[in-house]
C-alpha cells in the first residue's frame, strides 16, 4: 500500500514538474513551441539536435522544430540556476521542466556528444559561484567585474555573506557580457557555453521565497542573464540558442533518497519472505517420518571431461575420415593402373 502511494505522489510531482526551461533567443531556423514538459536528461538530445547532431534517443518532445536544416544555431548557450525552480523571467519561451539529473551531468553528456565528432569545438563551463579568485583567467579571458555600488541596493545587503556572494556572482556574469564581444569570434563549428549561477538559493533560504529581497535578487539575476543573452546574440548575429534551466539538486537527491528507501524495503519483505519459505520445508521435512531418498547424479572423476572429448574427437575424425575414403573409391576410374581392374582380371586368373 505504501508502494502504491509513493509512486501516485511521484507520478504527481512528476507531471506537474520542479524546474523551468526558458529560451531567450533562437534563430527562424529552430522553433520552440508548446508547453509540453521535458525531462532535463532529454535535454542533451534537444541542446545536439539544435546543432546539427543526430538525436540517440527516440523519446518525443513536440517542443523543438527544425525548420531549416541548412541554416543551424552556430552556438549554444546555457545557464543553468541551481537550488530554485523557477526565475520567474518576463522574457523567453517558457516549458516546465522534471528535473531528473544533476546540472553536471547534462553537461558532460552535451561536451561529449560534442567531442564524439569534433575536437576542435569550443566547450566552455564556468560556474560563478566559484568567485573571482577560481575565475580570474577563464576560459574567457581575464575577467574584471566592476565594483558593488551598495546604494543601488533597496533590499539585499552586501554585510549578509549570502547576498554579497549572490552578487558578487551576478558580477561576474556582467563581467563576462562585457568579455564576449572582444573574446568570442563566431566559426562554422557550434560551440557551447555553459554557465552556473549557484547562489540565489541561499538567498532565498535567508529572507524567505516571497520577500522583497528575493524579489530584488530574481530582478538582479534576470538582468544579468538578459546582458549575457544580448552579448551573445549580437556576436553570433541572431544564429544561436540561449537557454535558461533551473535545476533544484535537492530535490532530486530527495527523490532519489525515497525510491531506494522503497527498494530496500521491498528487498527486505522479499528476504523476509524467502526465510518464511525455508522454515515452513524445514518443518515440513522434520514430521516426515520416512527417511527421504534423494536422487542425485553421479559422481564423475576430474579425468571425465578430457577422456569423453578424446573419444568425442577421434570419432569424429574417424567418420569423416571413412567417409572421404569411400567417396574416393567410389569415384575411381578402373583403369589397367587401378587396383579395382588388378582385382578383377581375367588375365590374373589365368597366371595362377
Amino acid at each position: 500500500m505504501l508502494k502504491i502511494i509513493f509512486l501516485a505522489v511521484f507520478a504527481i510531482g512528476t507531471v506537474l514538474a520542479d524546474g523551468e526551461l526558458i529560451i531567450l533567443n533562437n534563430p527562424a531556423s529552430v522553433q520552440f513551441e508548446g508547453s509540453q514538459i521535458i525531462n532535463q536528461s532529454f535535454l542533451k538530445e534537444v541542446f545536439t539536435v539544435v546543432l546539427g547532431y543526430t538525436p540517440k534517443l527516440t523519446q518525443p518532445w513536440d517542443g523543438v522544430t527544425i525548420r531549416d536544416p541548412f541554416a543551424l544555431p552556430e552556438a549554444l548557450v546555457s545557464i543553468a540556476i541551481e537550488g530554485v525552480e523557477s526565475v520567474k523571467s518576463p522574457r523567453g519561451k517558457h516549458f516546465p521542466l522534471n528535473v531528473d539529473e544533476v546540472e553536471e551531468t547534462t553537461w558532460q553528456a552535451v561536451s561529449r556528444r560534442l567531442e564524439e565528432r569534433d575536437n576542435n569545438n569550443t566547450l566552455v563551463r564556468i560556474c560563478v559561484g566559484d568567485g573571482l579568485d577560481a575565475l580570474g583567467q577563464s576560459a574567457l579571458g581575464e575577467l574584471k567585474p566592476n565594483p558593488v555600488d551598495a546604494s543601488s541596493l533597496k533590499h539585499l545587503s552586501l554585510s549578509n555573506e549570502e547576498d554579497q556572494k549572490f552578487i558578487e556572482e551576478l558580477q561576474l556574469l556582467r563581467a563576462i557580457a562585457q568579455k564576449i564581444p572582444s573574446t568570442v569570434t563566431a566559426n562554422s563549428k557550434p560551440d557551447v557555453y555553459w554557465f552556473v549561477v549557484s547562489g540565489l538559493r541561499p538567498v532565498m533560504d535567508l529572507h524567505g521565497k516571497d520577500s522583497e529581497a528575493t524579489k530584488e535578487a530574481l530582478k538582479l539575476l534576470n538582468d544579468a542573464v538578459n546582458d549575457v543573452s544580448n552579448a551573445f546574440t549580437d556576436i553570433y548575429n541572431g544564429q544561436v540558442v540561449v537557454a535558461v534551466f533551473t535545476n533544484d539538486a535537492n530535490k532530486l537527491r530527495n527523490t532519489r533518497s525515497v525510491e531506494s528507501r522503497v527498494r530496500r524495503e521491498e528487498k527486505a519483505g522479499e528476504l523476509e519472505n524467502l526465510d518464511a519459505a525455508a522454515q515452513n520445508f524445514t518443518d515440513t521435512l522434520n514430521k516426515i517420518d520416512k527417511p527421504i531418498t534423494l536422487r542425485l547424479s553421479k559422481r564423475y572423476s576430474a579425468n571425465y571431461p578430457v577422456i569423453f572429448n578424446i573419444f568425442l574427437w577421434f570419432g569424429v575424425v574417424f567418420f569423416f575420415s571413412l567417409l572421404a575414403i569411400c567417396i574416393a573409391i567410389a569415384g575411381m576410374d578402373p583403369g589397367r593402373d587401378s587396383i579395382i581392374y588388378r582385382m578383377t582380371s581375367n588375365r590374373m586368373k589365368k597366371d595362377n
